[in-house]
């Protein structure tokens, strides 16, 4: 082989993409949605949009990120992503693999059933409306079934934040000298919420479906004293205010499904990551401002 021939070999190399193992494809959606200025790698920012939970606080999402980019480039890529989660799928790598084989599945037969269901006859186009309605069905029973999953994993957490809470508090009650203040901190302040969110122009009114699904629902979760949303003249950019009774109210809220939900939705709708700043202002306040 000459020189010629071996580069040729070489590059041959380069260019052929790694295989991925079944199920494996999800990280290529993941960075699909993910990256929102489409250079085919997620920044630190754009990490943090998509993988935020409200329940790792920044520095551990940083952590984490550094821990993907095993490449040390400042950024993620797919191969990354794969290689990391794979460590840790256990039973979901089975999980994962049955929902890529269902997706192909489901994609083929409405491909056939878009090309055939005109010219079938009426009992031919019955049985696929039956087949559909029995599928759609199956399906949502699964979604259902994910949520109580979800749900139970939600609840475990809020148990977990309410015994540490207790806890604080009896550590608040055994210190000396600061106890007036952590007691007025806890049971005289009440937290607000501001978040910062830029809209893609074409996302606008899909953003807005959402954000009122999400205000019903923030409204009538324990604690919640009040929503409200400010869109900025001449902008997509909109300001939502939150006020909660207190700290572990608001956290408690944010491992709802709905609000979950709020989130994954911001990662398509949004053009930048959300900023979201906190503060604690005296109860007077709020009670003189609502007498």
């Amino acid at each position: 082989m000459d020189c010629s021939e071996e580069v040729q070999s070489l590059s041959d190399e380069a260019s052929t993409p790694i295989e991925m193992k079944k199920g494996m494809s999800i990280y290529l959606d993941i960075l699909r949605r993910a990256d929102k200025n489409d250079d085919g790698k997620l920044s630190f920012d754009e990490f943090k949009a998509y993988f935020s939970d409200g329940v790792l606080s920044g520095d551990e999402l940083k952590e984490l990120f550094h821990t993907i980019d095993t490449h040390n480039t400042n950024n993620v890529d797919t191969d990354e992503l794969c290689e990391y989660f794979s460590q840790h799928l256990g039973e979901y790598e089975n999980v994962l693999a049955a929902l890529e084989d269902l997706n192909v599945s489901i994609l083929k037969a409405m491909d056939k059933t878009k090309k055939d269901y005109q010219e079938a006859t009426h009992l031919e186009q019955f049985v696929t409306r039956f087949l559909l309605k029995e599928t759609t069905s199956q399906l949502q029973s699964l979604q259902s079934s994910l949520e109580c999953a979800m749900e139970t994993t939600d609840n475990q957490w809020i148990t977990q934040i309410n015994r540490l809470q207790k806890l604080i508090d009896r550590l608040e009650k055994k210190a000396t000298g600061y106890t007036n203040y952590f007691c007025l901190s806890h049971y005289n302040h009440i937290l607000i919420v501001q978040r910062q969110l830029s809209v893609l122009e074409e996302e606008v009114e899909e953003f807005r479906l959402a954000l009122r699904q999400y205000i019903d629902c923030a409204s009538a979760q324990t604690g919640c004293l009040h929503v409200a949303v400010q869109r900025l003249a001449n902008e997509s950019r909109f300001i939502l205010y939150e006020f909660w009774e207190q700290s572990n109210m608001w956290k408690n809220h944010l491992q709802t499904n709905y609000s979950k939900t709020f989130q994954r939705s911001n990662v398509d709708f949004l053009e930048t990551p959300e900023i979201m700043t906190t503060m604690l202002v005296p109860a007077s306040w709020w009670v003189l401002n609502n007498n």
